[in-house]
């Protein structure tokens, strides 16, 4: 495969992370760094809400509940592109 195949075949990152039980001093630095690195962050609408001053400059996708699948097809589809 050349170098200019596989660059084209090259796809994002998926992060799978959790915000804790709600206050920002309980999220793990890891799970800060992963938002920190993301150009979109997909969630849950109230979840989002939590970390929204963390989101400037990048694409937040929110959704209401019980629409898990969605949210996990959304974003799989979005790190395949």
């Amino acid at each position: 495969m050349s170098d200019t195949h596989a660059a084209s075949k090259k796809r994002g990152k998926l992060y799978i992370v959790g915000f804790g039980p709600g206050a920002k001093e309980h999220m793990t630095y890891r799970a800060r760094e992963a938002i920190a690195e993301a150009e979109v962050v997909v969630g849950y609408d109230t979840y989002i809400n939590l970390v929204a001053d963390m989101l400037e400059g990048k694409e937040g996708i929110r959704t209401g509940m019980q629409e898990e699948m969605a949210r996990a097809s959304t974003t799989v589809d979005m790190a395949e592109q």
